[in-house]
């Protein structure tokens, strides 16, 4: 993706004895990025020699009118009619398949299979 060999194809090319440089797009060697730097870079001008136009100088920006309030927030969705009408979710033994408990505490007779 960014056209630099992942770990793995590094460790490929160093055991094949080949060179890296081959395999990495030109973004990333070091003469490129020299000549990114190549050039001299003009710093801002001091505040009060700039050019801003009145249409944005009018503008006035205003705080946010709430806060977002601490921790996380809150599930808000509605709930299909089908998990209204079963309600919570009760314990199903394994052994019986009868539900309010679970196999450790059944006192059931074990469910014959068909």
């Amino acid at each position: 993706m960014d056209n630099i060999p992942c770990p793995h194809a590094w460790a490929v090319l160093n055991s094949k004895n080949l060179m890296a440089d081959e395999y990495c797009s030109d973004l990333f060697k070091p003469k490129t990025v020299v000549k990114t730097y190549d050039m001299p870079v003009d710093p801002l001008p001091d505040e009060i020699q700039w050019n801003i136009p009145t249409h944005i100088s009018d503008e006035v920006v205003l705080p946010p009118r709430y806060k977002r309030p601490p921790g996380r927030p809150k599930k808000k969705r509605d709930k299909p009619l089908i998990e209204l009408m079963i309600g919570k979710h009760r314990n199903v033994c394994s052994t019986c398949e009868r539900l309010g408990h679970n196999r450790r505490s059944c006192t059931n007779e074990p469910r014959k299979k068909k």
